[in-house]
């Protein structure tokens, strides 16, 4: 191996790290792509949010507020049950008459068979806000079922992305070492011709060292992602998800005030406090027509015994009538549960309001880490450049003997390192993205909206 070679070799190391920051494959990715088995990250996020018991326990809550609207609704319509009745009666009172022999008051045995109805006339409207309450639920139970699915998306996002990462970082790692044992072959030999020591061989086996390290290091982080993206899926143990794609570069408005704007009218959270203050202010409506009168209907047809002349005969009867129900003194409960809801409802709008500042400094944070991410991708792109013309200025300065063995390794060291942290600049700049997305209320929680190229 030549040092040309070895020259070589180091330029294609900064040539590929660098078509991987402007949104190119890797080898790596390229060979994870063709597994029939590979994920794209809107197919991951498709499958964990079809998948996961999370979003199935999130949608039952759905269901639930939705049955208990129909509950709810239940007062606008008629009490109707049937009541059967048996009763036996002894000793039964009874009259005698001269000439007419003895008349029994009462059947020893009574029967009684009606079917009863009850209806709400008329309630000053509590019906109507039971219902609305009911049906503020269902939105809280759908808010949060937008909720579950985002910290989902999100979550599987990181660690798709982290293994994108961590596998690109490997391919940089191995390149580091491949480069470093043909240096320490190369040193091996200058020993055997006496134009170099022992000590430069120890010291690029040291860094060869160090470099595997660093490498077994990336592999077990690697592992780790693995599982958490396995476990978001589902599959089953000792299963590996194969990811396929690459970091995301496009272009953003980094305006604050219009994200803010988009973050108050999308943010699930937001939407699930002015669900909670409506809810509040229904519940303190409820409480003032606490002592309002109710009026209500009463109808009631059957079939019993015990009317005169024939008291063992079922004969048809029917009952009506009316009742009005006037709450006069409760033991100040009524006053009580107006004081305790008013409390609700200014509790339900402090709340709305502290939540609205944590959505303006996510969105604030998430547009910092954005900026940040976008220099760090562009400083990274100089530093490579500079560490590539730095390798081959010590490569030539090494072969004429102007430069030791440390100068040359502490030069290739560098550029691995750059290389590294423009990689590291390119997967930080993709999470950022997606935390303003989800600052925002924007990012992608199903097919609809989703984007390959994210």
């Amino acid at each position: 191996m030549t040092y040309r070679r070895i020259l070589k070799t180091m330029k294609l190391s900064g040539v590929v790290v660098f078509l991987i920051v402007v949104g190119f494959r890797t080898a790596s990715g390229q060979t994870a792509g063709t597994g029939t088995d590979s994920l794209t990250i809107d197919e991951a996020i498709n499958r964990v949010l079809a998948t996961h018991p999370a979003v199935n326990q999130a949608t039952a809550g759905v269901d639930a507020a939705t049955a208990r609207v129909g509950e709810a609704r239940s007062g606008y319509y008629p009490d109707v049950a049937a009541d059967l009745s048996y009763m036996r009666i002894g000793p039964v009172p009874s009259l005698s008459f001269p000439g007419f022999g003895e008349f029994k008051l009462y059947p020893e045995n009574n029967y009684d068979a009606h079917i009863g109805l009850r209806q709400m006339l008329f309630d000053f409207g509590r019906r109507s806000a039971v219902v609305d309450l009911s049906t503020t639920g269902v939105q809280a139970a759908s808010d949060n079922v937008t909720t579950v699915r985002t910290n989902l998306a999100f979550q599987t996002i990181q660690a798709f992305y982290a293994i994108l990462f961590l596998e690109q970082s490997l391919d940089v790692q191995a390149r580091e070492i491949t480069a470093l044992r043909e240096h320490l072959d190369v040193t091996q030999k200058r020993v055997e011709g006496g134009s170099a020591t022992d000590f430069d061989v120890m010291t690029t086996r040291v860094r060869v060292a160090a470099a595997e390290t660093r490498r077994i290091d990336i592999q077990n982080l690697l592992k780790d992602q693995e599982l958490a993206l396995a476990r978001l899926l589902g599959q089953p143990s000792g299963t590996t998800p194969v990811v396929k794609g690459n970091f995301d570069f496009t272009p953003i408005s980094l305006a604050a005030d219009s994200l803010t704007v988009v973050a108050f009218a999308h943010r699930s959270e937001l939407a699930a406090t002015r669900v909670a203050v409506r809810a509040a202010d229904l519940q303190h409506r409820l409480a003032n027509l606490e002592d309002l009168p109710s009026l209500s209907m009463d109808l009631s047809y059957g079939v019993k015994n015990g009317y005169i002349p024939n008291l063992d005969i079922l004969r048809g009867n029917w009952v009506a009538g009316v009742q009005v129900q006037v709450p006069i003194f409760t033991g100040f409960r009524t006053k009580s549960r107006q004081e305790e809801t008013a409390a609700m409802s200014k509790s339900a709008q402090a709340n709305q309001s502290v939540v609205e500042r944590m959505v303006t400094l996510d969105v604030q944070q998430a547009l910092e880490g954005v900026r940040s991410a976008r220099d760090k991708v562009e400083t990274s792109n100089v530093q490579v450049q500079q560490a590539s013309d730095a390798v081959q200025r010590a490569r030539v300065q090494y072969e004429a003997g102007a430069a030791t063995n440390l100068d040359l390794l502490d030069a290739e060291t560098s550029l691995a390192q750059a290389q590294l942290a423009q990689l590291s600049a390119a997967y930080q700049y993709t999470l950022s993205r997606n935390s303003l997305d989800r600052a925002t209320g924007m990012l992608p929680i199903g097919t609809a909206g989703a984007n390959e190229n994210r």
